[in-house]
């Protein structure tokens, strides 16, 4: 049981790559994409993503995730880590 977080984190990250998503160096819970100047940032805290960006590509890449997960959205955050 405790190699379970990891095995699903190893099958996010492989999907996230697999959709063009680079992980940042910095974080390993970092994502991010530029496409054509317009930037994307996707940051997964525990069992939750959190997109940051273009309107367009965090569509595309919602779409993208719910073809191989199921997921929910819960609308727009206004906050995170209490600020």
């Amino acid at each position: 049981m405790k190699q379970a977080p990891r095995a699903c984190y190893a099958h996010i990250n492989g999907y996230l790559v697999k959709l063009g998503v680079t992980r940042s160096s910095a974080d390993s819970n970092l994502y991010f994409k530029v496409v054509k100047g317009m930037h994307f940032i996707l940051v997964l805290y525990v069992d939750d993503l959190v997109f940051i960006g273009s309107e367009p590509l965090i569509i595309e890449c919602e779409r993208d995730l719910a073809s191989g997960f199921d997921m929910k959205d819960i609308d727009m955050m206004y906050y995170f880590m209490g600020l």
